[in-house]
């Protein structure tokens, strides 16, 4: 966590500079102007961080008003930083032709340009993050299933229950999943955010879901950050049954609950985090649904349909050529060889700033088809 707080604050200080220079090179201000400037930039920098402190301190509501401050400010200058390079390099290969505006010029229309459509874009964002989509998805299978031979699960994932994820949110959501009726609710990881303080009651939000055959829920890299103990009491209360590394069957198929492996890299699971971790055996041939909260795939693992989350989808746009590096299956549907398949939901709730920009919120609609039960 140290050398991640270091990395984040070095590259994350890296893009303030970077906008600070860029300002002062195309808009000279007086010394203290410039001097006001970096204490703002500085107090921005480490809103994150002061977010956190407070959070543990159990101011909620400083917390969270730093907190909107600080990530959408998070979010403005990531977006600036993403669209003032694009526009230089366009600049850099604008100056070798032999017409247009004098460079000068060009800089103060680019760097206007990329601050509007940054905060239009923030702004666009937030709004966005409400809106929560339906995505509709049928698998077919050769498997036996009950009645009518048609099950519905719904798929939650990477809610971020917090500071910012609160009531109106969860209330949107469950709103959607009740109008899908599921017939097996499953939670993908990340229920919750980060501290625990002062949210444990929005778990009764949770239990007006009642599905027919249950509801299944598996550990994100944020139930670890957030605390595991308490994140099981959450996601328990809830309503849910958390699969650690388990296999149950239910309904005529089989679901698989992976642990996430923030477990073991962080050392409260003693696991060799390099080492993939296997499946839980499964004693007959039922339809096998694993729930994974990372969209990885290890080896030839024996399953039909697997669901994950965690990339967010990139949530803000130009983040979706990281997420993409480091997890090349990072949203949709893909078929896998040996007749399997994975879904990756971008989920629900957002990460640091509020906002989403082309990576709307969905809840995951799944109509397994197969066939009827004599």
């Amino acid at each position: 966590m140290v050398m991640f707080l270091l990395t984040f604050l070095f590259l994350y200080g890296g893009i303030h500079f970077y906008a600070f220079m860029r300002l002062s090179t195309v808009f000279p201000f007086p010394v203290n102007i410039q001097i006001i400037v970096i204490v703002l930039l500085i107090i921005l920098l480490f809103a994150p961080l002061l977010t956190r402190i407070l959070e543990s301190l159990h101011l909620e509501l400083p917390a969270r008003a730093v907190a909107y401050i600080g990530y959408l400010w998070m979010a403005f200058i990531f977006l600036f930083f993403f669209l003032s390079v694009s526009f230089d390099i366009l600049s850099f290969a604008y100056k070798f032709l032999p017409f247009g505006t004098a460079i000068a010029s060009l800089n103060k229309i680019t760097i206007g340009l990329a601050a509007f459509l940054s905060f239009v874009l923030v702004v666009y964002g937030f709004i966005d993050a409400y809106r929560v989509r339906v995505v509709n998805l049928e698998v077919q299978t050769d498997q036996m299933l009950p009645s009518s031979g048609k099950i519905r699960i719904v798929q939650i994932s990477d809610v971020h229950v917090g500071l910012i994820v609160r009531e109106r949110k969860i209330n949107l959501v469950l709103d959607k999943v009740k109008e899908a009726n599921p017939d097996i609710l499953v939670s993908t990881g990340d229920l919750l955010d980060g501290e625990l303080n002062d949210i444990m009651s929005l778990a009764d939000l949770f239990t007006e879901i009642k599905p027919r055959y249950g509801k299944y829920a598996i550990t994100g890299n944020h139930e670890f950050y957030a605390g595991i103990e308490e994140s099981l009491k959450f996601t328990r209360r809830a309503g849910f049954e958390v699969l650690r590394d388990e296999a149950i069957q239910v309904a005529g198929i089989n679901i698989i609950g992976v642990d996430d492996i923030t477990g073991s890299r962080i050392g409260i699971v003693r696991e060799n985090p390099r080492a993939p971790k296997p499946l839980p055996p499964i004693a007959n041939s039922g339809f096998v649904l694993v729930l994974k909260h990372q969209p990885v795939v290890n080896g030839n693992e024996q399953f039909n349909l697997q669901l994950s989350g965690h990339t967010h989808g990139g949530q803000l746009i130009p983040f979706r050529l990281i997420t993409h590096l480091f997890f090349p299956q990072d949203y949709g549907f893909y078929s896998l060889t040996n007749n399997r398949s994975l879904y990756v939901s971008r989920g629900i709730g957002t990460w640091g700033p509020p906002v989403r920009v082309f990576a709307p919120p969905e809840i995951t609609v799944i109509d397994l088809i197969g066939k009827p039960q004599k």
